[in-house]
């Protein structure tokens, strides 16, 4: 038995060394890109919610694992869950991480890795509440995380009332917490972590949903990849690492504030809270793991101005103004456009930058005026100006919504639409990174004014507001900062789009 433990022990030791070594050579040096969502709690988080944040987590301690293996460091890519899948399916992440349940659905789009932990679906409900059976889920508003297998489950077993989808966990425990849902579905583990941060004000239901499984994912061509993380992790779990790395985590978020945590510790002053999407530059987007752009720049100003420190809460474009009218938010930003229809419910600053509307194509396409879109398959952004003149200006033969300008683009670049309509801004960092393929058309769109937004009657935030606007005009710091943010974003690589 000593003699064939000793033989596989050096066939696992060759094999290892043969893939590493193979991968090395190859890739020496080369970052791997890690696309992860920062809010699965204990898988992939950040330890506080300041602007340069550490990110942490099992998934995290896995991944260095791997690039240490692989002798490469590890670069992490922040970015909404549902974009993981987009990033590595078009090869512009390595890896993909956060908690991601393996299913022969997704499957069929990325590779996935060996199974490196499993958990369980559960559902959390205030303390005091009746909910306490999955029959009971039925006749109220529950909320999960957009993309996950946790909302597939709401809504094609369970099947609510009503459904309340929201981009990140942190907004989830958010809706929860400010009875905006009567119930959430999670993970266990974050489902302990939330409970336990908030002063034991929630429960989790004793009877579980469904059992899944973890697995971090690859580009289905990344094969070698793939199998040099698998024999990582096995090693991983077998050592018990695995094991340690869950249990230093759950000790971090039970003893520190930890991002997306309910209380955050501003002492006695309300916090200014800001909704964006960092998916549009130079406006608001994501520069290595923090946000960056005008927009946050600017909300930081107004904040100050209030005497309020700020908070930033990372939602899709179609939720920023939900948000402000409900009042969950304070200012809604991300180069909102002002329009009559926004104004009925919206109070606006005053304007800070103008617009134009563009439609782009591909490289090589005849389409040059907007008549040749009719019976066209075009793309827009979700809740957009954009998306209601695609649908009400275009006679196009069907108009796809995206979640963001991202998988716009790439739909345009893999023929999925004829043309996409974007703003001036972000169509020409578009074309910027995907030089010689794709173009915009000659004809722009007139020009819109981008506001702030507030809630009706929030005259005192509108008014520090449209205050840091004319000083930073009037000093030329406006356009400063567009020259700066702008120039910021073509160093780091157009990483948005």
């Amino acid at each position: 038995m000593k003699k064939i433990f000793y033989l596989l022990a050096v066939l696992f030791i060759g094999i290892t060394s043969t893939l590493m070594s193979s991968c090395a050579k190859s890739d020496k040096d080369k970052p791997l890109i890690v696309a992860c969502e920062a809010s699965s709690s204990p898988y992939c988080y950040y330890l506080n919610s300041h602007m340069d944040p550490t990110v942490a987590g099992i998934d995290v301690d896995l991944v260095e694992e791997i690039g240490k293996a692989l002798g490469r460091p590890v670069q992490f890519k922040v970015v909404p869950f549902q974009n993981v899948f987009t990033l590595v399916a078009s090869g512009e992440a390595d890896i993909g991480a956060a908690a991601i349940t393996i299913t022969p659905e997704r499957a069929e789009r990325v590779l996935f890795s060996t199974v490196y932990d499993t958990s369980t679906q559960v559902a959390v409900v205030p303390k005091d509440s009746d909910i306490n059976d999955e029959a009971a889920l039925k006749e109220v508003r529950v909320a999960a995380q957009e993309g996950t297998t946790d909302l597939e489950y709401l809504r094609e077993v369970i099947k609510p009332e009503v459904v309340l989808p929201y981009l990140t966990q942190e907004d989830v425990n958010a809706a929860l917490s400010d009875s905006r849902a009567d119930a959430a579905v999670m993970d266990q583990l974050e489902a302990e972590i939330l409970v336990r941060r908030t002063g034991d004000d929630f429960r989790v239901n004793s009877k579980p949903l469904c059992r899944v499984q973890y697995g971090l994912i690859f580009n289905k061509e990344n094969v070698q990849l793939a199998d040099a993380a698998n024999i990582v992790i096995d090693k991983y779990k077998s050592s018990g690492q695995l094991l340690k790395s869950r249990e230093k985590h759950m000790e971090e978020l039970w003893t520190h504030p930890g991002y997306g945590a309910m209380r955050d510790d501003f002492g006695d002053v309300k916090p200014f809270v800001v909704c964006l999407d960092p998916s549009f530059a130079p406006f608001a987007f994501m520069n290595r793991n923090r946000l960056a752009g005008v927009d946050i720049e600017m909300a930081e100003a107004i904040a100050e101005e209030l005497k309020r420190p700020v908070q930033f809460r990372i939602v899709p474009f179609s939720e920023i103004l939900p948000l402000v009218i409900n009042g969950a938010a304070d200012m809604g930003t991300s180069g909102i456009s002002i329009t009559p229809e926004r104004s009925s419910m919206i109070l606006f600053s005053n304007a800070y930058e103008n617009s134009t509307r563009r439609i782009l194509v591909r490289e090589g396409s005849n389409l040059s005026r907007v008549s040749e879109l009719d019976g066209k398959v075009v793309g827009a952004e979700k809740g957009t100006t954009n998306e209601e003149y695609a649908v009400n200006k275009l006679r196009a033969k069907k108009t796809i919504h995206y979640d963001n300008a991202a998988e716009g683009i790439l739909g345009l670049l893999n023929n999925e639409i004829d043309a996409y309509v974007d703003d001036e801004s972000e169509a020409e960092f578009a074309m910027e990174k995907h030089k010689g393929k794709i173009k915009m058309m000659q004809i722009a769109i007139r020009a819109e004014e981008y506001g702030f937004a507030f809630r009706l009657g929030n005259t005192e935030a509108k008014a520090a507001a449209d205050r840091v606007i004319e000083a930073k005009r009037r000093n030329g710091d406006l356009q400063a900062l567009f020259r700066k943010y702008t120039s910021i974003y073509k160093t780091i690589g157009l990483d948005g789009i």
